[in-house]
């Protein structure tokens, strides 16, 4: 299935503006699976379009958390009202590409004080989108802030949840070139833990984090 961002019409929870917004709702399927977990299903880049930013006030948030008031009719390209709609969503995306999408939302979940677990993921996800975008500096910025956020979520985690956020720290510091740090995480997963796809890439990745591979990968199979 070929996914394309719905156009619609949304309220935003902190200053009640309504304005137009682009979303889409899964990541597809068929896909494969980056070694920072970066799930790929072809076509369209998909995690630009799961948050939203408010014009208004630019909280930022997954669009499940703002007022869903309706999908806009579809309008001929001609149509006046398409072409002002075009060049609103156009302009939003210059000024908010995913990997800045992101940064909002994961400051107005730090205002919120939410889930720090919550947070390292849309940093993660934030990651993902800079080195779509090469956006070097933001992927780099990304990364960090999530080592920071996974490595608190592990002060107070455990079992398959400390598993994974270990292995994401030991990926995420070999992808940032800190190969000491990497190996430390990789050291601290429990392995038989992991879920089970999980596992070929762990062990390729701490092998490639021992050698001084910084390189992005794709997950081995079983």
């Amino acid at each position: 299935m070929i996914l394309v961002p719905i156009f619609c019409r949304m309220r935003c929870p902190e200053c009640n503006t309504n304005f137009p917004a682009e979303i889409i709702k899964s990541t597809g399927s068929g896909g494969v699976l980056e070694s920072d977990l970066c799930y790929r299903a072809g076509g369209i880049f998909v995690y630009p379009f799961f948050v939203v930013v408010c014009p208004g006030c630019r909280f930022a948030a997954y669009h499940e958390e703002f007022v869903f008031l309706g999908e806009f009719p579809r309008y001929s390209h001609y149509h006046p009202i398409q072409r002002v709609l075009g060049e609103f969503l156009r302009g939003q995306r210059r000024l908010y590409p995913g990997s800045e999408k992101y940064r909002l939302a994961a400051i107005s979940m730090r205002r919120k004080k939410t889930d720090v677990l919550q947070q390292a993921h849309l940093h993660l996800r934030g990651s993902w989108c800079a080195r779509q975008e090469g956006d070097a500096a933001a992927e780099r910025y990304h990364q960090e802030q999530a080592v920071r956020n996974f490595r608190q979520v592990l002060q107070e985690s455990c079992g398959v949840e400390a598993a994974v956020a270990s292995y994401l720290v030991g990926e995420l510091c070999r992808r940032l070139g800190r190969f000491g740090e990497a190996e430390a995480a990789f050291a601290c997963v429990e392995e038989g833990t992991l879920p089970a796809w999980l596992r070929p890439g762990f062990t390729a990745m701490r092998e490639r984090a021992r050698r001084g591979d910084s390189a992005p990968q794709m997950l081995p199979g079983d």
